[in-house]
């Protein structure tokens, strides 16, 4: 694509899906809205929808690259931080398995022991199996997310949980 003197590569895919998805959100706002205005039915979706579309204008500029004259010629690196990788270690597969075994533990055990406690537990396991050793920020980490989850959750949603504690 030229525009003026300069030359652009445009990324066609990315630019297709994110529009795709931009598309969907206000087409969910302007559904959601139409229903009510009210802040019991916006609370949670205009601010996500208002934050996908900031990221959508973030992201659009992204898709049309200037060509240069000269390729630049860059050497492979060793070892990029931002390219996704599996994880092929035994431990790295081990670890992933436990932090589903304890989400799926915390889930089943919601109503039966309270959101709290299940919360609590599943923070503190979720932080051990990490690696985090020291004995006092795990409980103090994990008794702030507790109260900030049990709290929060009961400022935006108008459902009686179950709380053993809290």
């Amino acid at each position: 694509m030229r525009i003026g003197g300069h030359s652009y590569k445009v990324d066609y895919g990315h630019l297709v899906l994110v529009t795709g998805i931009a598309g969907a959100v206000v087409w969910y706002l302007i559904d959601a809205r139409g229903v009510s205005t009210s802040v019991n039915n916006l609370l949670l979706v205009q601010p996500t929808a208002i934050f996908a579309l900031l990221m959508y204008a973030l992201i659009v500029p992204q898709c049309f690259q200037r060509e240069t004259a000269e390729p630049l010629v860059r050497e492979p690196a060793e070892y990029d931080p931002l390219a996704p990788q599996l994880p092929s270690e035994r431990s790295d597969i081990i670890r992933m398995g436990l932090l589903g075994g304890a989400l799926g533990l915390m889930v089943f055990l919601l109503d039966t022991i309270g959101f709290d406690v299940a919360i609590f537990l599943f923070t503190a396991a979720a932080m051990a199996i990490c690696g985090e050793r020291r004995p006092v920020r795990l409980l103090l980490y994990t008794l702030a997310v507790t109260v900030v989850a049990i709290y929060g959750f009961r400022a935006l949603i108008p459902f009686p949980m179950f709380t053993a504690i809290l």
